[in-house]
C-alpha cells in the first residue's frame, strides 16, 4: 500500500515516554497514538435561511506516534444534499471558486505528533468551506448533515522473540529453581491494535514434536473504519474514495516475518469481520527441535487504509 506510515519504535519512545512490552501478550493496544484525528467539525449559523452563507470548519491533529506526509493523507466533505459545483439552489454549493467548491483537500505541510521531548504539540491544521444553502419552499424547514472525512495509510505490528524449551529442559529448570524465559514484544502501533498470544508461555515441545500455534488479535481501537486499497493520495478524485464492500471495506494485510520458523494460515489479506477485531491462529514449525531451549524472531506486521468522520447538522428554513 502507498505512503504507509510507518511508526516506528523511536517514536513510539519519543512520544509515550516509553516502550512497554508484556511477556506472552504483545503491545498495550493504542500505544502510539491513533494518528490523524478531526477534533472539531462545525457549521454555523444554524438554523439558517435559504441562499444564504454558512461556515464549515473542521479540525485535524496528528495524535499519532509519527510525522505524516502532506502527500500521504486527504480530507473529504461530503453529507445530504450537497454538489458543491451546482449554483443552481438544489444543493448546498462553494459560495467561492477554488477550495469552497473542491470536496478533496489537502494539508499545506506535514503533520508533526506531540513531542514530549521538546515540549511541542501536535500540529494541527484547520479546513473551511464557505457554503451557500439551498432554496426550499417557505415556511418549510430542513436538517442537512455535513460529513468530514480524513483518510491516511498505517502500518501496525509488533516484533520480539518466541521462546521455545524441549520438555526435558523446562523440567530441569523448574527444578533448579529458575524461572523459563518467556516470549515478549514490543508494539508499532496505530489505531488498529496488534497482540501476539502464546499458550503456554513459553512454548514447550514434547519429545517428537515440531509444530505449536500462536495466535494474532487484531482491534480496531479507534473510531474510524479499516480498508484495504491503493490510494494515490496526491492526486486522488472522489472516485477514488469509492470501497468495495466485499474485498477492501475491513480487509487488512497481515505479513509475518519468523526467519527460523515457517508460519502459514494467518498471512495474507484479511477480513476484520464487523470492522472491530479478529483473531489469527497460526501454525508454527521449528526445522528441528531444540536440544534445550531456543529462541525464535517474530515481526508481525499489518498494513492498512484508515479513514475517521465526523458529522455537522445544520437546519435550513425557508422564507
Amino acid at each position: 500500500m502507498k505512503s504507509k506510515i510507518l511508526i516506528s519504535i523511536l517514536a513510539i519512545a519519543l512520544v509515550a515516554g516509553c516502550i512497554g512490552e508484556i511477556p506472552g501478550l504483545g503491545p498495550t493496544v493504542g500505544l502510539g497514538g491513533i494518528g490523524l484525528e478531526i477534533i472539531s467539525f462545525t457549521a454555523d449559523p444554524t438554523p439558517v435561511y435559504s441562499n444564504r452563507t454558512v461556515r464549515v470548519v473542521g479540525e485535524i491533529e496528528n495524535r499519532g506516534g509519527t510525522t505524516v506526509a502532506n502527500d500521504s493523507a486527504l480530507v473529504y466533505l461530503t453529507g445530504s444534499n450537497i454538489d458543491l459545483d451546482d449554483t443552481t439552489g438544489k444543493y448546498w454549493y462553494g459560495r467561492d471558486a477554488g477550495d469552497d467548491r473542491s470536496e478533496i483537500r489537502y494539508f499545506s505541510k506535514d503533520m508533526d505528533p506531540e513531542n514530549v521531548v521538546r515540549g511541542t504539540p501536535p500540529d494541527m491544521e484547520r479546513f473551511s468551506w464557505s457554503l451557500v444553502s439551498p432554496t426550499i419552499t417557505p415556511g418549510q424547514t430542513r436538517q442537512d448533515t455535513f460529513i468530514l472525512r480524513v483518510y491516511s495509510d498505517y502500518s501496525s505490528g509488533v516484533n520480539g522473540n518466541i521462546w521455545v524449551y524441549t520438555d526435558s529442559e523446562a523440567e530441569a529448570t523448574k527444578a533448579a529453581g529458575r524461572a523459563l524465559r518467556t516470549s515478549s514484544f514490543t508494539p508499532i502501533s496505530g489505531p488498529v491494535g496488534v497482540n501476539v498470544r502464546l499458550t503456554p508461555n513459553p512454548i514447550i515441545l514434547y519429545e517428537g514434536e515440531t509444530e505449536f500455534t500462536f495466535n494474532i488479535d487484531i482491534t480496531n481501537t479507534a473510531t474510524g473504519t479499516i480498508f484495504n486499497k491503493d490510494i494515490d493520495y496526491d492526486s486522488a478524485t472522489v472516485s477514488d474514495l469509492a470501497l468495495d464492500a466485499e474485498t477492501q471495506l475491513n480487509w487488512l494485510n497481515v505479513a509475518v516475518d519468523a526467519p527460523n520458523l515457517n508460519v502459514a494460515e494467518c498471512t495474507g489479506d484479511q477480513e476484520v469481520f464487523g470492522g472491530r477485531s479478529m483473531t489469527l491462529v497460526c501454525e508454527a514449525k521449528v526445522p528441528s527441535a531444540p536440544s534445550t531451549f531456543k529462541s525464535y524472531l517474530l515481526n508481525v506486521l499489518v498494513t492498512y487504509g484508515y479513514y475517521q468522520e465526523r458529522e455537522a447538522v445544520v437546519t435550513v428554513q425557508g422564507r
